[in-house]
């Protein structure tokens, strides 16, 4: 049986807006990404103890999505008091953490990250393999979405 399902092209805006003593300032950025066929979008409410929201592996399973597949992902704290640090660790040991205050989104595009101690200087990027989260004082609610070929 041959799949009556047909990839897509997404599309993504990045806009600013801002209005200082009656002259405005901005941009729009309109960026479009084809072949996309997997999409993830979902809301979790993260506690103050760590959960993993997304593993990368060589091959789709429960909560995996394939490592290269990965073209945008997005991720919004919805809260309006508590931030969320998101850790993307990678199978090496490497991590790299990112704190995402109340109301703001993460947004990345492959799964390439890089960590080193203060003063150490850059060695490579390598892929990671699993991102968890964890809120600060009190849970949050988490919105994920992930776009992939």
């Amino acid at each position: 049986m041959a799949s009556v399902f047909s990839n897509a092209t997404m599309t993504f805006i990045f806009q600013e807006k801002v209005t200082i003593n009656n002259t405005e300032y901005g941009s729009r950025t309109e960026v479009k990404i084809g072949g996309i066929n997997e999409v993830v979008q979902r809301v979790v409410n993260v506690p103050t103890s760590q959960v993993t929201l997304l593993n990368l592996g060589s091959s789709v399973g429960a909560g995996t999505m394939v490592t290269g597949n990965v073209q945008y992902a997005r991720l919004t704290n919805l809260d309006n008091e508590n931030w969320i640090r998101l850790t993307f660790v990678s199978g090496s040991s490497n991590q790299f953490d990112v704190k995402l205050d109340p109301e703001k989104s993460y947004v990345f595009s492959n799964a390439k990250i890089s960590g080193s101690a203060a003063g150490d200087s850059f060695g490579s990027f390598v892929d990671f393999t699993s991102l968890k989260a964890i809120a600060d004082s009190s849970a949050v609610d988490l919105e994920i979405f992930v776009a992939s070929k």
